[in-house]
């Protein structure tokens, strides 16, 4: 990896440290600080061939801009929860939507990289933005979602030999377990 793309990884994974630590303490400023990230992982996963990853990183920018808007309208952020039926039939759809893109596209991206890892970047992908959209929302498990996504994301960024972005998702695990019980202290909205 050529030495730009190394320091822009680092960079980013240090933006990212911080917004997942002002995001565990329910800080609006957690989304500018997410937006920087994603914005320069936008450019390390494209040199990478992460491609979702690439495309989810753009989301991500957006829905940082949208999250801060969110936010910064509320004096004391409320949290939400949802029923456990609302989580299986979310589930269900992603696991299909990711199914149907591994299927229809597994052909036309043999040339970049290799199906197992096309199979993992989709479905992270997939699973990262439902989890992001629950956490811009204030709803309590989207932390759940992000310790299982931190964990595979650890071996894709490994394999892909993004080891500050390995580093990163492995404080974001840990970091995950802090949001959790942070955001489990805190009453839900009636």
């Amino acid at each position: 990896m050529e030495n730009s793309v190394l320091f822009l990884e680092w960079t980013a994974a240090v933006c990212g440290a911080g917004y997942l630590f002002l995001v565990a303490k329910k800080n609006k400023w957690a989304w500018l600080s997410g937006g920087i990230s994603s914005f320069m992982y936008i450019f390390v996963f494209y040199q990478s061939e992460l491609f979702a990853q690439a495309i989810l990183s753009f989301a991500y920018v957006v829905l940082s801009l949208l999250a801060f808007w969110s936010w910064n309208r509320e004096g004391e952020i409320t949290l939400i929860s949802w029923k456990l039926r609302n989580h299986l039939f979310a589930i269900q759809f992603l696991l299909l939507i990711g199914g149907l893109i591994c299927w229809y596209h597994a052909e036309s991206f043999q040339q970049f990289m290799d199906k197992e890892t096309f199979v993992w970047d989709v479905f992270i992908a997939i699973f990262s933005l439902f989890a992001t959209i629950l956490g811009v929302l204030k709803e309590k498990s989207n932390w759940v979602y992000w310790l299982f996504i931190n964990l595979a994301c650890i071996a894709l960024y490994l394999q892909a030999h993004l080891y500050a972005t390995t580093i990163l998702y492995a404080a974001y695990f840990l970091l995950g377990i802090y949001g959790l019980r942070e955001w489990n202290k805190k009453p839900v909205a009636p």
